[in-house]
This record gives structure tokens, sequence and C-alpha cells, in this order.
């Protein structure tokens, strides 16, 4: 993907960052900041396809359904271990997405991010619902003047024993390494984002599996960028918005450098604008160390036929049309 052809749709997602960042900051409301919503700009601005085989509609009740799932299992549930919720929020997530016919991916992150903050307001879901309407809207604007490609979603189901065997081996990986990061403490090691990254790599046609050293680069990239960012914010005073801004530049150029436009990449530099801060560089360790495993899982233990795609090309994060799993 060329940067110089994207320079406009990139520009305005940086400017929606710092805009959801300051919204936040000007309410007092920490909840108006959905990291995924970078990723999401990724793949529904930047990226000149969607990322992801989904309509509009599909998008925001999967978004929307998500977020308030997660946190009516904080309300509702508070006594069922973190872990739990969090292996329940998966497969919720993973019966919705095969209901709508639909790969929408970061509704993991609008389900788990909660549980993991620990959100009781309904501000939350909410401020999802708004802040996917404003991305679906500028989506609309972008097609029309010709800066990115129509929709072209078809709905896929899987017959029911495949789409359950798929899923519930997704689902054992996913508790084989989640739940003792969640039981110990450890949350940056499986925060959300490398949750949908994951996923994502675990289809066996999408062509990022084929430069794995590069999703796992990207990552890690992020999670400096974000502990850069949040370090400014809390040891010099600077205004998160600001920050936030050159965060974004740091991401681009990340993204850019190495021609893998990870959308999961930029809901790690957010979320460290919100997750709970002690060692300064615990964020980055640990999201180095959790996306590896997380790689590293999605390509062992999930083999399958390998993409094929030029030297020459950005690895993208878009499917090959056709070839689901």
């Amino acid at each position: 993907m060329s940067f110089q052809k994207r320079w406009l749709p990139i520009l305005l997602a940086g400017i929606f960052v710092v805009a959801m960042v300051g919204a936040s900051v000007l309410i007092g409301s920490p909840e108006v900041l959905f990291p995924e919503m970078t990723a999401i700009l990724c793949g529904a601005w930047i990226q000149p396809k969607q990322a992801w085989n989904v309509n509009r509609p599909r998008m925001l009740a999967l978004m929307t359904t998500g977020a308030v799932f997660g946190l009516v299992m904080n309300l509702a549930f508070p006594d069922i271990p973190l872990p739990v919720r969090a292996v329940i929020g998966y497969a919720f997530c993973a019966l919705c997405m095969n209901i709508a016919g639909a790969d929408m991916t970061p509704m993991l992150s609008a389900a788990i991010l909660p549980m993991l903050l620990g959100t009781d307001s309904w501000i939350y879901p909410v401020a999802v619902f708004v802040l996917v309407v404003l991305v679906e809207l500028g989506q609309v604007a972008l097609e029309r003047v010709g800066l990115r490609e129509t929709i072209d979603y078809h709905p896929f189901r899987l017959p029911a024993e495949q789409a359950l065997a798929n899923w519930a081996r997704r689902l054992g990986v996913f508790a084989l390494f989640a739940v003792p990061a969640y039981a110990t403490g450890n949350l940056f090691l499986a925060v959300p984002p490398l949750l949908v990254a994951y996923t994502e790599l675990t289809r066996p046609d999408f062509t990022l599996r084929l430069r794995p050293w590069h999703a796992w680069a990207v990552l890690a990239i992020a999670g400096v960028i974000g502990t850069l960012a949040r370090d400014a914010v809390i040891t010099f005073g600077l205004p998160s918005p600001l920050v936030a801004a050159f965060a974004f530049v740091g991401l681009v150029l990340a993204w850019n450098g190495l021609r893998t436009w990870m959308p999961p990449a930029g809901a790690v530099v957010l979320l460290a604008f919100l997750v709970p801060w002690s060692n300064p560089w615990l964020y980055a360790v640990e999201v180095a160390l959790g996306a590896a495993v997380w790689v590293c899982a999605a390509l062992a233990l999930f083999p399958g036929i390998r993409p094929t795609f030029s030297d020459k090309e950005s690895v993208s994060y878009v499917p090959k049309e056709n070839a689901r799993a």
C-alpha cells in the first residue's frame, strides 16, 4: 500500500484519534477512549479495501453488542473470575460473528477490554456505538470521493460442525495462553489487540501469515510507542491529545516502514493510555512477549495453505477472496 497515495485518509484518521483522546480528557471519561478505533480506522479508512468481511450495519451491531456484553458481564457477574469471563466473552463473540456471517474480529476487543479494565459505566457502549457510526459516515464519504473501494461484503457461514470445530480450537488455544496470563495478573501478555491479531492470523488465507516476523515486529513496536507516549503524559505532564498525535505519527511510520499495515497495532498504542501503570517498560516488554506467543500459536497450531504475493507488495490485513477458514 502506497503511503503517498493514502496520505489524506491517514491524516483524517490521525485527526479522529486525537479528537477522540481530546474528548475523553475534556469530559473526564476514559470510556470514550476506545483503543480499537485506531485499528478500525486503519481497516475502514486507511486501507483502500476493507480489512474485514462485514458491511456497515453488521459492523455497528457486532461492535455495540460486544461492548454491551463486556459491560453486562462486569455488572451482572462481578464474582466470576476474570479468566472465566474472558473465555465466555471470546465464545460469545465467535457465536455472534458466525450468526452474522461476518468476521468483525475487533468485536473481541470491544467485549474483553471492559473486563480487563473493570469498566462499569454505560458510557462505554454508547461511546463505541457513536464512534463506529462516525467511522462509517467517514467511510461513506471516502468512498464517494474515490479514496477507497466500496464494501464488497458476502455473508459467509461455515457448516455448523466445521464452524464449531474451528472456533473451539481457537477458543482452546486462547484459554491455554490467556487464562494463565489473567490469573497471574500479567494482563499485558494478552491485551485485546493481541487477541484480535491472533484470531485473524488463524485464518490461513491472510497474507500476514507469510511474514510472521513483520506481524510480531509491528505489534512490539506499537507497544514501545504506546509506552513512550504514556510515560510522556505521566512523567512530563504533556497533554494526552498532543502526545496521541505524535504517537499516531510513530505508528504510521512503523506501519509504513515494515510495510505491514496491521490494524491491531493501532489499538496497542492507544491502549497504553488506559491500562494500570507502574513500571514504565512493563507494558512494552509484556506486549512484545505476548505478541510472540500469539503469533507463534497462530502459525504452529493452525497450519494451512500459505497465500502468495509479490515481495514488492505491502503486507496487508485483507484476506484473499473465497479463501475463508
